[in-house]
């Protein structure tokens, strides 16, 4: 069996329970959200049971029903894909840990809501490296978070500015930019991107996040309207090394989106991608499956993701004949 970047059997007890084989979020993960939660007067809510049929929105109402009861869970599924305790998704978890390994990064996530993705990879990092289980190299994180909701980007910016210096202890330092981004508005769009050119281009790795989307983007033919903004952000986000990975709970529908998105992006970046990678139909996305602790109920609860990875080359392969 090849060697883990991060290898299952030393992942530390603040991030998985080997005995009971449970996820636990991180600590400064769990403070930073009962902070945001009890300042706002949500940590009663976020103690009853949510409703099943909610779904996110753009009003501070919708925005603060799912911090109370959805945040917990999209956290959890970004720390199943990365540590990855069950061996599931190997290529994804060595995927986060070479992107990570180097001195200058770029994290960008669409949309980035209150955080989950975004604050739960800075926490999951600090956590491995205080365990020793990945290298203690200086590490620079430069973060882009884009979010049509405006109390969104205010409760990730809330959590950015509060853990930063804990980061340092872990020499993991970040900048942030956190925007207004609109999936279906070409005008946003181009504006994004045009931040993303302006930036310094010396970067060792991009990572682009994108979760949570698929419901949004099957409903009234959004997907239609939308590839052509995935299409532009996709080119623009190209380097030596970048990749997106893309992050949904387990729900009726996301493996046929996901057919359909892998279906658009090898159709898309033909020119960009080797033959192996093109007529390979079954490596494009994994699932995954675990119990997490709650970290303000009693008990836990279920975890179940599909996660696709897709390379953002600059050119094609020299060595690929095709």
């Amino acid at each position: 069996m090849k060697e883990r970047f991060i290898d299952p059997d030393k992942i530390p007890p603040s991030l998985w329970q080997k005995e009971t084989k449970k996820l636990l979020l991180p600590h400064i993960l769990v403070d930073l959200w009962k902070g945001l939660l009890g300042k706002n007067g949500l940590l009663k809510q976020a103690e009853n049971i949510a409703p099943s049929n909610l779904t996110g929105g753009i009003s501070k109402k919708d925005t603060d029903n799912h911090l109370a009861w959805r945040y917990n869970g999209s956290c959890a599924r970004v720390l199943l894909s990365l540590i990855d305790p069950n061996r599931n998704l190997s290529k994804i978890s060595d995927a986060y840990a070479s992107a990570f390994a180097g001195e200058r990064v770029l994290l960008t996530d669409l949309p980035c809501g209150s955080g989950p993705a975004i604050i739960t990879i800075l926490c999951t990092l600090f956590e491995l490296r205080k365990a020793g289980v990945l290298p203690r190299h200086p590490l620079n994180i430069k973060v882009l978070g884009g979010e049509i909701s405006p109390t969104a980007r205010e409760y990730l910016t809330e959590q950015l500015v509060e853990i930063k210096n804990v980061l340092e202890e872990q020499a993991i330092w970040i900048e942030f930019d956190i925007v207004e981004w609109d999936t279906l508005c070409k005008i946003s769009t181009a504006n994004l991107i045009k931040k993303i050119n302006r930036m310094e281009q010396n970067f060792d790795f991009k990572v682009l996040m994108l979760s949570n989307f698929s419901g949004f983007l099957q409903n009234s033919g959004k997907w239609k309207k939308a590839n052509l903004q995935f299409e532009n952000i996709f080119l623009h986000y190209r380097d030596t090394n970048s990749i997106a990975i893309w992050i949904e709970p387990q729900k009726n529908g996301v493996i046929p989106f996901f057919d359909r998105v892998v279906k658009w992006f090898k159709s898309t970046f033909k020119a960009l991608l080797d033959t192996e990678a093109i007529n390979d139909e079954e490596n494009w996305y994994g699932r995954a499956s675990a119990n997490c602790v709650q970290p303000i109920k009693k008990g836990d609860f279920p975890v179940n993701l599909t996660v696709a990875r897709f390379n953002l080359p600059l050119e094609k392969k020299m060595n690929d004949e095709s």
